[in-house]
């Protein structure tokens, strides 16, 4: 048998040393084709097996992003409720606050209405004012009384057209106001006293036209003192006008406070 063998073997190395080169180049290309094809293969193989593991990757990639915005929708949604909430409860709470507001300030303004009932005429104001106009003379005498002998408003009679004199019926917070007006060419020098005392002074000119002049003083009087108004250091002669339309001498004041 094993004679056999040995022979077989020889004869088939003898046939392939007889074999052409032709046929052992053919051959060769086959193998090479056929490596070739089994290398293509494999690496198609390899990059089929990639190809699958990049897209599972994808996929976990897709997933994992539809995952998280579902959870963000879900957040946001929470969050939105929960925003709705406040905004409601703080609404709620400002009006509640607003209207809380509003009944302390009518309960205010009606304890202040009710305490001003009671007050009543503990709080007013006696009405003590006068206005009165035309001088006595047009031409005033010098440090003398200048007597306004027209009443046009004599509230509480304090003013006497007859002296000039304002005689403070309370005490209190005076203002009075004196005018005198000017013929052209003439001067004078006037205020208001309150008794001997000399609260507001102006010395005054007219050149070319008549025109008037005023003086104005605030006084604090205790009951039965007296407001007047003089003048000195005047030209001589009749200096002031008097005209219905258009310029009068006055004398005037008011109680402001008690």
């Amino acid at each position: 048998m094993e004679a056999i063998l040995l022979r077989f073997l020889f004869a088939c190395l003898i046939l392939s040393l007889a074999v052409s080169e032709p046929v052992c180049s053919k051959f060769a290309y086959e193998e090479q084709l056929l490596e070739k094809m089994v290398r293509v293969e494999f690496n198609v193989g390899q990059m089929e097996k990639e190809i699958k593991s990049t897209n599972n990757l994808v996929l976990e990639s897709l997933q994992q992003l539809k995952e998280t915005r579902e959870k963000m929708t879900e957040v946001f949604e929470a969050l939105k409720l929960e925003a709705k909430k406040v905004l409601h409860e703080n609404k709620v709470k400002v009006s509640k606050e607003i209207d809380d507001l509003r009944a302390e300030r009518a309960k205010a303004w009606k304890e202040y209405d009710e305490n001003m009932k009671q007050l009543g005429g503990a709080v007013s104001i006696p009405n003590v004012a006068f206005k009165a106009r035309i001088p006595s003379s047009r031409d005033p005498v010098e440090n003398e009384v200048i007597v306004f002998t027209k009443n046009i408003v004599n509230i509480g009679n304090a003013y006497d057209n007859a002296t000039g004199i304002f005689t403070a019926p309370i005490d209190g917070t005076y203002l009075f106001t004196s005018q005198l007006c000017l013929i052209s060419g003439k001067s004078i020098t006037f205020g208001i006293y309150i008794e001997d005392v000399l609260y507001t002074v102006g010395r005054f000119y007219e050149k070319n036209f008549y025109h008037c002049f005023h003086v104005d003083t605030t006084a604090v009087m205790k009951a039965n003192r007296t407001a007047s108004v003089k003048s000195w250091a005047a030209t001589t002669g009749n200096i002031l006008h008097g005209d219905e339309n258009h310029g009068w001498n006055v004398f005037s004041g008011t109680l402001v406070h008690n």
